[in-house]
């Protein structure tokens, strides 16, 4: 068990899952060949993405999470180093194949990932890297199918409140186990992150909402804003009733609801 949570299956396969997802709306019938390279390519950069988060972690690991793969001797440090290499190196060669833009976008978000693990984790500017990627998952998906239209620069300042609202859910149940760590939510003590995070998961459904009545689509908005009023109804006893990443999996479950809804109207 261990060893699977090594690669972080919930977000990875989450967010391969809303790749896929977005291919079919961006286009009404993709081709499954490019659905299934950007399922494959996006699966392994999350796979990379997940596992040098535990290299990078390993040294607090030891003390506070003993049950994580590397610290209990399951997986070396050398074996998820190579791994992380190899997942990556997977995913670059598999979506080799896409237009060369939409391989660079992709690119820049396995990047922002591997920064966010090895150099940003611990500093002021932890939120950074997830605000940046989040929007390119749909930029990489459209401009692989050519299906790019101006209405989705939209998705840049939605991504970026979505980003930074699931990296400091995300943050949260580690603030107790990471005493030494100088993150964004580290340095704002656990209430206001919590507080921080939802503020902004509502601030991206009011964004996303006032787009979708903007451009005649008032049903989707309508379902975007019920949504964010059921997600807040249950944030406060998400841990209770889901385990100790329940917030983040509130949040992210409700975050990809609210980037397919967003992108089904104005995509």
């Amino acid at each position: 068990m261990s060893l699977a949570r090594a690669v972080h299956p919930f977000p990875s396969l989450l967010v391969t899952a809303v790749t896929a997802g977005i291919a079919f709306i961006a286009v009404s019938d993709p081709p499954l060949g490019t659905v299934a390279v950007l399922a494959a390519g996006m699966l392994c950069f999350q796979f990379a993405i997940g596992i040098a988060n535990d290299v990078a972690d390993a040294p607090e690991d030891a003390a506070t999470k003993p049950w994580k793969a590397i610290p209990r001797g399951v997986l070396s440090r050398q074996q998820a180093v190579a791994a992380t290499a190899g997942f990556a190196g997977a995913g670059m060669l598999v979506t080799s194949g896409l237009p060369f833009g939409a391989w660079l976008v992709g690119l820049g978000g396995l990047v922002c990932g591997l920064l966010y693990d090895v150099q940003f984790k611990r500093t002021a500017l932890s939120w950074l890297p997830l605000a940046v990627a989040l929007p390119l998952v749909p930029v990489w998906v459209y401009l692989s199918l050519d299906a790019w239209d101006q209405v989705l620069w939209w998705v840049f300042p939605l991504g970026g409140l979505l980003g930074l609202s699931l990296h400091l859910a995300n943050q949260l149940p580690d603030l107790a186990f990471e005493p030494g760590n100088r993150g964004a939510a580290h340095r704002i003590g656990a209430r206001r992150t919590m507080a921080a995070s939802l503020g902004l998961y509502g601030a991206a459904t009011v964004l996303a909402s006032a787009v979708l009545f903007a451009t005649s689509i008032a049903g989707l908005g309508a379902l975007v804003a019920f949504g964010a009023l059921f997600t807040g109804s249950l944030a406060s006893r998400s841990v209770s009733f889901f385990g100790r990443d329940g917030f983040f999996g509130l949040l992210a479950t409700s975050s990809a609801l609210v980037g397919v809804i967003f992108l089904a109207g104005v995509g």
